[in-house]
């Protein structure tokens, strides 16, 4: 996906970042949470920090691709090719 020319790209970089990576990113940090819930109930804690682990994971998962969405909208309407 090579939306951004070379000054774009270097004028750009967080833009860039998230439109070649974004998508790895987004799934990388959202199961984190999970990940986190996972830990906490193996640790004896309740059950419910796992489901609200992984219903954050989905939460934060739609938000963060959300975002990574609008940078790749952003690059491919208002950045020179």
């Amino acid at each position: 996906m090579d939306l951004m020319d070379e000054e774009s790209r270097r004028a750009y970089p967080a833009i860039y970042l998230l439109v070649r990576h974004g998508s790895g990113i987004a799934t990388g940090l959202a199961a984190l949470i999970p990940l986190a819930g996972l830990w906490a109930w193996l640790a004896g804690y309740s059950i419910l920090l796992l489901a609200g682990g992984v219903l954050g994971g989905l939460i934060a998962y739609l938000f963060l691709r959300s975002y990574v969405e609008m940078a790749r909208l952003i690059a491919d309407m208002l950045l020179p090719k």
